[in-house]
Parts: structure tokens; sequence; C-alpha cells
């Protein structure tokens, strides 16, 4: 079982700009980067090198 993060109105709406500008869709996704938001500050540019490089790790491991 997962804690929920909490995320403010502006943090949501970065959230879900990011997901849609690098094609992620569901649940797990959602976490992903609103875990990486929370740990970089939700530094967009940042934020998009760190969940590429989470990606590409979550995929060479399946």
């Amino acid at each position: 079982m997962s804690k929920k993060i909490e995320l403010n109105e502006e943090e949501q709406i970065l959230v879900k700009e990011i997901m849609e500008e690098l094609g992620l869709k569901g649940g797990q996704d959602k976490r992903l980067v609103s875990t990486i938001g929370k740990r970089l500050s939700f530094d967009r540019q940042r934020m998009k090198v760190a969940i590429k490089r989470a990606i590409i790790g979550r995929e060479t491991h399946e």
C-alpha cells in the first residue's frame, strides 16, 4: 500500500502537463511524477530529466 502524495492545485496542474508532454498515463506514472516533483521542488526541467531517466531504468529492468 502506498501513501497518497498530497499536492496543491498548482502542483497537480504541473504534474498533468508533464504527463501529457511525456505521454504518460495511469496511477503508477502519476505517483512517479508526483514523487519526483516533490523531491525536486517542482522544477519543470529537472523533473522532466529525472522522469525520463526513471522510465528508462524501469524499462530495462522489466
